[in-house]
């Protein structure tokens, strides 16, 4: 398990994965970070923060259309 720096008690890499508190957030394959939903502007902070350590480049599995639609208001 690799935790890191900057949030040390929140952020962690486990078995090719990233763990925001107890959520996993992303994977790691092919050296991208695999996102696979929307999360808040804190958990996007921690997956942006790891994959900059790591050198890796984020891959979005959603569109922003699709995070739009979650936070609009009917």
């Amino acid at each position: 398990m690799r935790t890191f720096n900057k949030h040390k008690a929140n952020l962690r890499m486990h078995d090719g994965a990233i763990w925001s508190y107890s959520t996993k957030v992303a994977t790691i394959s092919d050296g991208k970070m695999i996102v696979p939903k929307w999360y808040s502007v804190t958990t996007s902070r921690h997956i942006n923060y790891a994959a900059d350590q790591l050198g890796l480049q984020v891959c979005l599995l959603y569109t922003s259309d699709a995070a739009d639609e979650r936070s609009s208001v009917d």
